[in-house]
């Protein structure tokens, strides 16, 4: 059984609009055919047909679809969607130069080649001056970066006096050890003396 209600989404029906009893087999699948108010319902035995009174679209759009439109139609309006799309200077009327690639001399394509390469190193050097200036404003009058620069100054400073005193005691106890070492001493045994 089959059974039609209209606006049942709308509004709430009490009975159904129409009903229709399969005469054999369990219903698969149905539709409506666009534009018309005809039913098609799918089921075992086969096909089923039935008409349903304001069930198809009583004014459609011609320019989306037509449903009534011929093969030929069809393709001239493919034809002429196709060739909306296109540029017009693409449209030849010389069918064998469609596949033709218009190649560049030698000489030009490198000469296009060298204005890409040069174009993007200016675009590059524009950046890096960009980038470079963006780094070099950033952070530089800020109390701590100043505190820190002092920092590394007297760091730098204690450092410098440090290696000095390092390397004096170390002449100093260099030469002591040498004074402790009797002369004719092999290398490898002036060790023992310090």
């Amino acid at each position: 059984r089959l059974q039609e209600w209209q606006d049942g989404l709308a509004s709430k029906a009490k009975a159904p609009y129409l009903n229709h009893r399969l005469e054999s087999g369990a219903l698969e699948d149905f539709h409506f055919c666009p534009y018309e108010d005809v039913l098609v319902a799918g089921h075992s035995a086969g096909l089923s047909s039935m008409v349903v009174p304001g069930a198809g679209e009583p004014n459609y759009d011609s320019f989306v679809a037509n449903p009534f439109q011929t093969r030929k139609e069809r393709r001239e309006g493919e034809v002429r969607a196709l060739l909306e799309k296109l540029q017009p200077g693409t449209i030849v009327l010389d069918p064998q130069s469609i596949g033709k690639v218009k190649k560049l001399t030698q000489e030009a394509a490198l000469e296009k080649r060298h204005e890409q390469q040069a174009a993007n190193e200016a675009a590059r050097a524009l950046l890096r001056r960009k980038n470079e200036e963006k780094t070099k404003m950033k952070g530089k009058n800020k109390p701590s970066k100043r505190h820190r620069k002092k920092q590394e100054n007297v760091i730098m400073d204690r450092r410098d006096k440090i290696a000095q005193e390092l390397l004096e005691q170390g002449q100093r106890v260099k030469e002591k050890v040498e004074a402790r070492v009797p002369e004719g001493t092999p290398r490898a045994l002036r060790r023992f003396f310090k």
